[in-house]
């Protein structure tokens, strides 16, 4: 009986796509246009909190939602991209997912920064 053995040698995996090569430009961009056709009732609300209640509950309002959509977001991103390529349903839900977060941060944007701004510039609340 004769055994041979070869060295052992690892077997390198198979590069990934670079970081900018994974970054869908037009997907985001078509995610944040519906996001920012559907902002309005979410910045309606921030406005109103934030006369009503004051800034500090504004902002709370804001970054509560806004840190459980990140959260459903990558969830439903990492779903989809372990899903089978033929189902579209994982797709979709991350789509719609990305499509609320873009409208939650965009809700934010257009309505709390120029007022915390000029707060703490003049400590005047307009």
């Amino acid at each position: 009986m004769h055994v041979t053995v070869e060295p052992w040698v690892p077997v390198e995996p198979e590069p990934e796509p670079r970081w900018y090569q994974r970054i869908r430009i037009a997907y985001n961009v078509g995610c944040a246009v519906l996001g920012f056709i559907c902002c309005g009732p979410w910045a309606w609300v921030l406005a109103s909190v934030r006369d009503e209640q004051g800034l500090a509950g504004a902002w709370v309002m804001a970054l509560v939602p806004l840190v459980v959509l990140a959260r459903v977001d990558n969830a439903r991103r990492i779903e989809a991209l372990h899903a089978d390529p033929d189902l579209w349903a994982p797709k979709w839900r991350a789509a719609a997912a990305r499509v609320l977060l873009c409208a939650a941060i965009l809700a934010t944007a257009l309505t709390l920064p120029i007022t915390t701004t000029v707060l703490l510039m003049t400590g005047v609340q307009p």
